[in-house]
């Protein structure tokens, strides 16, 4: 069974009243939910009321909501809402999802990496997250949306409110950089071995 026919089946499930399913959701999501909203704000207790808010919310319109077969975007895309909403509200803003002066995201915040065993690992592991950290914002986002939550390029343009080309080219740029930084590191033609490090970060 692929990913998305088992998102599909769990979901399905959910919306069925399976309440085991809606805890493999919930479980299954929320530490993701939370990671992400907190490199917007470092105000815990908003993130876990807008987190808790977003599940109550989708056990309450079960019956109305549409069939997904990628939980995760689905989820993403309606903290990134709400998450929006709530901080541009607070500064009198009008919340516009890809308003470029929307809150910056910021890789650091809530995030400490959980360095490898080896020596050599985390040495690479600081570099790759003194790297990304040089990254613009919006290069920051689609790095995390890339390697953290597992999301292709089609499924981040969507999030984003972008062109899939724009994600593309988003992302080269942002690699490019990160290479640079290990050009005098390690041995050229390794960034794949490197970004594969990333998921121990988190």
């Amino acid at each position: 069974m692929t990913k998305t026919e088992s998102d599909l089946r769990v979901w399905q499930s959910f919306r069925k009243g399976n309440k085991d399913a809606f805890q493999k959701i919930y479980f299954n999501h929320y530490r993701f939910l939370y990671n992400y909203c907190r490199k917007f704000t470092s105000d815990t207790s908003l993130v876990e009321d807008l987190i808790q808010d977003l599940f109550i919310n989708i056990l309450v319109r079960k019956d109305n909501l549409s069939d997904t077969d990628n939980i995760r975007m689905y989820l993403l895309c309606s903290i990134r809402r709400s998450l929006f909403k709530t901080l541009n509200e607070k500064e009198n803003k009008v919340t516009d999802l890809f308003d470029p002066l929307n809150p910056a995201f910021r890789f650091d915040e809530g995030i400490e990496p959980n360095f490898g065993e080896s020596e050599e690992e985390n040495k690479t592991l600081k570099i790759i997250y003194k790297s990304v950290n040089n990254l613009g914002a919006r290069q920051k986002e689609i790095i995390y949306m890339k390697y953290f939550s597992g999301l292709n390029n089609k499924e981040i343009a969507e999030v984003l409110g972008v062109s899939y080309q724009t994600v593309r080219n988003t992302l080269c740029t942002a690699l490019k950089n990160i290479r640079k930084d290990f050009d005098n590191e390690q041995p050229k033609g390794k960034l794949m071995v490197l970004l594969h490090l990333f998921q121990k970060m988190e």
